[in-house]
């Protein structure tokens, strides 16, 4: 029985950091300030 929630909480230890790990790279791969230095957003003017 101690077996299965040695298991269960190694598991959700794994999802941790594999989920960690996606986030992280994910967040420097879509960098939002990229995306206003290339493409401008023209303000306007009245």
């Amino acid at each position: 029985m101690a077996g299965w929630w040695v298991t269960a909480i190694g598991f959700i230890i794994c999802l941790g950091i594999v989920g960690g790990t996606l986030v992280y790279f994910l967040r420097g791969t879509l960098n939002s300030e990229d995306s206003t230095r290339i493409d401008p957003v023209k303000k306007e003017t009245d």
